[in-house]
Order: structure tokens, then C-alpha cells, then sequence
């Protein structure tokens, strides 16, 4: 900052010395990814409940040190030639570099303490204020009040400001236990507020449901199923990207309708991230991202076929997506449940199939290839102009083994399937 007087002084983040727990604010990044875990462990059968719990007023919940809330004093804006007003505020600050992991180890905490009372024992825990806007939705409803077994399992994190419950329960009474053990966790880090409309817990969210246990819920801008396991993209925004994806395929045969740089680049880091939930979407990237690397002031569609075809293929991924939302199974890694392995030559190709977490006939298949395939690719090794090369029969043998496996084994939606390949073309491809 550099006054009148032409000295520079630094700003409040270039004078600070980092000093908060970077420990808390590491962990945004994988909030989405447990969720998606948890989702994907849960069985078929089960029924997993949700909750959001939002802190209201987030970073002016922390209050400075004694002595350094002058660090955040301000000139309020005035008009010219009344008096000078300065602002002390005695919280942290939008803006500060160390507000984010402060206030983040301080819900962390919270999260903690949370998870501490979800650990008691059923009935130990006083009924807290905001409860019954957990309960007042038709799936808790639905269950009977208590059940033969106290077990249940549960699952909570946080992201920022925002509390996400998950319980898989048999009862109201365990619903009901997990969040009364959430807001009060919270309340032991940020107290409570004798007027509920200034309370560290949102009133206004929980009025809107938020709070609500129930079996759909909006979590981290995706639609998540309890029931199904299933998540897709939050949908406005599906229909926002569908609808851009639209105008600008629209616009790939105009040598003048251009796209800017900034709306393309911000544009697909969206579907990036929408692409969490859509197995196999990130491939179509890398046409976008060679764009993005060099960095033009306008993207014309039709100078590039491959982009405009791999935006095509996006749209058609985010309409499949929302007919048919994700299973969570199918973005977690685990054991195969069924192992195929194949091999391929000039002369043909063979392989085997057999179960590994799931049961199915174990099966042994070979095909020898036709006559022209085996002249091709005898040209091609010879030095002519053969159009077949013994990668494209590993390839060919790869797409034949599945079509082995789609009749001896279930691949329903879920299914872990291991391919084994000798052939580094195949791997990649």
C-alpha cells in the first residue's frame, strides 16, 4: 500500500506470519471423495440418511486476540469532508490469508467433538432445540421409533462451514441420536445464542430443510440417493452446462462465432467437476486442456474437430448422467469381482475367465482370427502396407474377452471387473 507521503507500506497478508494449522484446510479437497467412499462400502439393502448443518456467520465466530483486532481496522467510506470513521472489528476477516485455517481447525474440531457424542450411548444425550427439524421429514417417519438393535452406522464430515451427517438407521431413535450428537458438537465450539435467529447453527437453512434427515439430499453441488447409492451433478447445474455445451456446438461450423478464452476455461473446469460423478468423462479432457495450455484469446470450433467432437460426447454424457445417476460403486476402486485374462497372436485369440469376489462358470474361449486378418498383419511385418498390426488383435482380443464376460458373468451396474493385458497399446487404450 503506498500512501501520500510515497511510503509503501505492506498489506495485512503480506505482513503476516503463517502461524494457523495448515492440518484442517488440507483436508477440503478429499470431503467429496469420503462421502463417495461411504456411499460406496454402504450395502445394497441399506438406507443411508442425510443431513447438512451450516454455520451461520462462519469467521466472525472467531474472535481475535486481545490487542490484534487493530490488524483488521478499516477507513469506512464516507462522503468528502465529514469525519474519518475508522471500523475495529474484533473477529476474523474475509480475506485474511489465515481466516480459512483457523476457522477450519476450529470446525474440524467441532466435527470431532461431534463424532465423540455419536459414540454415547442411545438415550444419554439431551434433546437440543433445533432436533426436531431433523425429524420432520417422511422418510424418519417412516421408520418405527425404536428397533431391536441399538448398532447403526454413521459417517460425518465437514467442509468449511457446512456439517454433512450420514447415518445408515433402523430407527427414529438413532436418527434422532446422530443429530442431536452433531449440533451438539457443534454448540461446544461455536455456543449457542439465546435468540435462535442469531445462533451459530443457520435457522434459516434448517427451516428450508437442510437439517432434515432424509434419504435425497444436495451435498457439495451433487444430488446424492440414500436409498439407490447413487449421485449425480446438482441439477441447475446440468442444465447450465447442457445448455452452453448446446450453444457452442451450435456455433461450430461459424468462422466468426468464436468462444472466449475465459468463458471456455471457466466453463470446463465446471464439467471437470461434474465429471467426479461420470465414470470415463475425464478422457474427453484432453483435447480441452491442450487448449487451455496455450491460452487464446478466442476458440474457434471449427479449426478443431476433435474438440468439438469430444463436446458432443460431453453433452451426451451429462444427459445419460441425468437419466441415469451414478452408482457410487462404480467411482471407488475395490476387488474384482470377476478376472478376465486373453492373449493375442497372428494365429488367434484365447483367454479365461474366472470369479474372484462373485461366483460365475469358469470359462476358457479362443478364436482363430479370419484369413485376412492374418494376411494383413503378415504385410504389415513384412514392411508393406499392411493395415493391421498385432497391437490391433491384442485390442481386438481385449474388446472380444468382454463380450466373453457379458454372457458367463453379472455386470450389473457396481461390478468390478479385472482385464489383464500383455500388451502396453491395450493397457493404455
Amino acid at each position: 500500500i503506498r500512501l501520500k507521503c510515497g511510503r509503501e507500506v505492506p498489506s495485512v497478508n503480506e505482513a503476516t506470519t503463517l502461524e494457523a494449522p495448515s492440518g484442517a484446510i488440507d483436508q477440503l479437497g478429499h470431503s467429496l471423495q469420503r462421502i463417495i467412499h461411504a456411499f460406496a462400502e454402504a450395502d445394497e439393502d441399506a438406507k443411508i440418511f442425510m443431513a447438512k448443518f451450516d454455520i451461520k456467520d462462519g469467521f466472525w465466530r472467531l474472535d481475535c486476540a486481545e490487542g490484534e483486532e487493530w490488524n483488521f481496522a478499516y477507513v469506512l467510506p464516507q462522503r468528502e469532508g465529514q469525519p474519518t470513521r475508522l471500523v475495529v472489528p474484533t473477529s476474523l476477516q474475509m480475506g485474511w490469508v489465515e481466516s480459512p485455517p483457523y476457522f477450519c481447525a476450529a470446525s474440524e474440531t467441532a466435527r470431532d467433538v461431534a463424532a465423540q457424542y455419536v459414540e454415547m450411548e442411545l438415550g444419554t444425550l439431551k434433546s437440543h432445540k433445533f432436533v426436531d427439524y431433523a425429524m420432520g421429514g417422511d422418510d424418519v417417519k417412516a421408520l418405527p421409533r425404536k428397533s431391536d438393535s441399538n448398532d447403526f452406522k454413521y459417517f460425518l464430515d465437514v467442509y468449511v462451514d457446512d456439517y454433512l451427517a450420514m447415518a445408515i438407521a433402523t430407527s427414529q431413535e438413532q436418527i434422532e441420536h446422530v443429530a442431536n450428537a452433531v449440533m451438539t458438537g457443534v454448540h461446544h465450539v461455536f455456543p449457542a445464542d439465546k435468540n435462535d435467529e442469531n445462533d451459530p447453527l443457520s435457522l434459516k437453512k434448517l427451516k428450508k430443510g437442510e437439517g432434515e434427515m432424509s434419504l435425497f439430499k444436495e451435498m457439495l453441488g451433487f444430488d446424492f440417493d440414500g436409498d439407490k447409492k447413487t449421485m449425480q451433478l446438482e441439477s441447475k447445474k446440468r442444465e447450465f452446462l447442457l445448455a452452453v455445451l448446446t450453444k457452442w456446438i451450435r456455433t461450430a461450423s461459424s468462422k466468426t462465432a468464436g468462444i472466449e478464452f475465459a468463458e471456455f476455461e471457466s466453463v470446463i473446469s465446471k464439467i471437470r467437476h461434474g465429471f467426479m460423478c461420470i465414470p470415463g468423462g475425464k478422457g474427453l479432457l484432453t483435447p480441452c486442456n491442450r487448449i487451455i495450455a496455450k491460452r487464446p484469446r478466442r476458440v474457434f470450433l471449427h479449426r478443431n474437430r476433435r474438440l468439438t467432437t469430444a463436446l458432443k460426447d460431453m453433452r451426451t454424457l451429462i444427459r445419460e448422467a441425468t437419466a441415469n445417476p451414478t452408482k457410487c460403486k462404480e467411482l471407488v476402486m475395490g476387488p474384482p469381482d470377476y478376472i478376465g485374462v486373453k492373449d493375442a497372436s497372428i494365429h488367434g485369440v484365447g483367454g479365461f475367465i474366472v470369479g474372484q469376489e462373485k461366483s460365475c462358470l469358469p470359462t476358457v474361449f479362443r478364436m482363430e482370427w479370419p484369413q485376412w486378418v492374418k494376411d494383413e498383419v503378415l504385410k504389415t511385418n513384412a514392411g508393406k502396407k499392411g493395415t493391421l498390426t498385432n497391437s490391433d488383435l491384442e485390442m481386438a482380443g481385449l474388446l472380444l474377452l468382454w463380450l466373453v464376460m457379458e454372457e458367463v458373468c453379472d455386470l450389473s451396474a457396481g461390478t468390478h471387473v479385472a482385464l489383464f493385458s500383455d500388451n502396453a497399446p491395450t493397457v493404455s487404450w
